[in-house]
């Protein structure tokens, strides 16, 4: 019960302190998360990327962390953690919003998290890398796909081709 309690905990924290859809606390997560031993680096990198898969919030990976952390109430706890500040933010958001859209502090807030916003995406890329990309052959892979998706390729096909040779690297031993 008291892991259950630390999970809530850490992701209540993790809920308070996101904006944006949490991405932007990634690094703290991992440090956390990954920190505690509730998963591996790898497993939190793998958890991300299911998250972004299915449908639904992209922060969906907490689900999978307070799995791993405490079973399914440690899921259930993550989850209740992680959405319930954004959701009682947002039930007063709704209250206040006329009087917040006129207030010039609302407007100078917004424009000073643009700044802010920008580095915490950042560092969450950096994260990312770190955990998902352990080689030189595989950060030229990311590199290629990052630049085809620029050039216009579509990300299906991006996919595909990423899929493909993840599989015969694992095949072949590479992976």
């Amino acid at each position: 019960m008291a892991e259950v309690l630390e999970v809530f905990l850490a992701f209540l924290r993790f809920g308070v302190l996101s904006f944006g859809g949490g991405m932007a606390n990634l690094p703290e997560m991992a440090r956390v998360i990954i920190g505690n031993g509730w998963v591996t680096g790898p497993q939190f990198a793998d958890g991300f990327a299911l998250g972004q898969f299915v449908p639904g919030p992209n922060m969906l990976a907490v689900l999978f962390y307070g799995l791993c952390a405490a079973g399914l109430p440690g899921a259930l706890a993550a989850m209740l953690g992680m959405f319930l500040p954004g959701a009682v933010g947002a039930m007063w958001l709704v209250k206040g919003w006329a009087w917040m859209a006129r207030a010039q502090w609302s407007r100078a807030l917004r424009k000073a998290l643009v700044p802010i916003s920008m580095g915490l995406s950042a560092s969450m890329v950096l994260v990312l890398i770190q955990l998902g990309v352990d080689g030189l052959g595989w950060f030229a892979l990311m590199a290629t796909a990052t630049w085809l998706i620029y050039r216009g390729v579509n990300v299906v096909w991006v996919i595909g081709g990423g899929a493909a040779l993840g599989l015969l690297a694992a095949l072949l031993g590479f992976g």
